[in-house]
């Protein structure tokens, strides 16, 4: 009679359990990374789309301005546009105009989201200055609200309309305005 030898078979107790805590606690933990990375590219995105918005605005100003060289500097005020929509059926054409327009156009007369006042950080300010300098020129900014805290800028446009400053996010360009005196 051939035996066949036994073996022995060790049993682990818990092993199994632990090995599984193991991968809940480490698969939590990449959910939660997953997570955040989620939310901050979502604020990116929004982030990202207000920034160019502003680029938008910025950019039709500097054309407004170019356009009516003659009037240039009729455009600068201390005013921040951009505080209540205007009528601007009844102002005349000019500089009084493009500003009525682009005061609405910063408020975003024309978007859905003009009636909510939840939606005050969304919005856009705008400010025209013209530096001390021998020069035609003039500084268009445009300022807007986020929802990420970072550092300040130096470009007082919007100073206090977005919370704190450090919600506040600002755009400018320099325009030059040359004159053809002979």
């Amino acid at each position: 009679m051939n035996r066949m030898p036994r073996r022995r078979m060790h049993r682990q107790h818990g092993v199994t359990l632990l090995e599984i805590l193991v991968t809940i606690v480490i698969t939590a933990f990449g959910l939660l990374g997953l997570a955040s990375f989620i939310t901050r590219s979502a604020a990116m995105t929004v982030e990202s789309n207000q920034r160019a918005g502003a680029a938008a605005l910025l950019e039709d100003m500097e054309n407004r301005i170019r356009n009516n060289k003659a009037n240039a500097a009729a455009y600068v005020s201390a005013t921040v546009h951009g505080a209540a929509v205007a009528n601007c059926t009844d102002v005349a054409a000019g500089a009084a105009r493009d500003l009525c327009e682009w005061n609405n156009l910063l408020i975003g007369a024309n978007d859905a989201l003009t009636t909510d006042d939840g939606l005050t950080r969304l919005r856009f300010r705008g400010c025209i200055t013209r530096p001390a300098a021998p020069a035609p020129v003039f500084v268009v900014t445009v300022a807007w609200g986020s929802s990420m805290l970072a550092t300040p800028p130096a470009d007082p446009c919007g100073t206090g309309l977005f919370g704190e400053d450090g919600f506040r996010r600002v755009i400018r360009t320099v325009v030059r305005v040359p004159t053809l005196a002979a």
